[in-house]
């Protein structure tokens, strides 16, 4: 492999750790054997590897210039890839009510008309890369998702403690509420960029 693939293979490395992310985060007979703490456990552990695999591929992209289109499409959609399937994961989840399904349809609903504009654009000949307010918004919610798998760790050791009070799990549905309002402001910059493709 040549040195110049090395950030777009660290990409496919990430998009190749959703299935095992998925398989230990949601409830099923398939990892029955293990308990729900440890599996949510591993689950976050590799969400994190992965996400610090986003930093590396992109420092090391910009330290050696490899910077090609391929990674310019590929990063930002391995990045969607990973955090969208956790935040659907975690709105099929009983701890979770209202609020947090309906900030992940939000999420899911910009990246969708988001990657719709920066398709159209790329018919144009133009690639539109990923902004600092699309970088932002990644971050909040990896750190929002990380917040997330903390208290539903803590929630399963503490399962059956009647002292645990009944807002606790509000907490990070109040953070995706947070950040499903700004990922809509930060569409703001690709709109305006894709805005000259999308007239007729």
């Amino acid at each position: 492999m040549h040195r110049k693939d090395i950030p777009n293979a660290i990409c496919w490395f990430r998009i190749g750790l959703i299935p095992l992310v998925l398989f230990f985060l949601i409830e099923s007979n398939l990892n029955g054997w293990l308990s729900h703490s440890v599996s949510l456990l591993i689950s976050g552990i590799l969400y994190g590897v992965a996400m610090i695999s986003d930093a590396v591929d992109g420092k090391i992209a910009r330290k050696y210039h490899y910077v090609s289109d391929l990674g310019k499409f590929l990063d930002p959609i391995a990045d969607k890839m990973l955090v969208l399937s956790v935040c659907v994961a975690f709105a099929g989840m009983g701890a979770f009510g209202h609020i947090m399904l309906i900030s992940v349809i939000a999420i899911l609903l910009r990246e969708l008309m988001i990657s719709g504009l920066r398709l159209s654009a790329a018919s144009h000949g133009t690639v539109v890369a990923a902004n600092w307010w699309g970088k932002i918004k990644t971050l909040l919610q990896g750190v929002s998702i990380g917040v997330t798998y903390l208290f539903l760790f803590l929630d399963s050791i503490a399962v059956c403690n009647p002292y645990v009070p009944w807002y606790f799990m509000l907490i990070p549905e109040l953070l995706f509420a947070i950040n499903a309002i700004f990922a809509w402001i930060s569409a703001i910059p690709y709109i305006k960029a894709c805005a000259p493709y999308l007239k007729g």
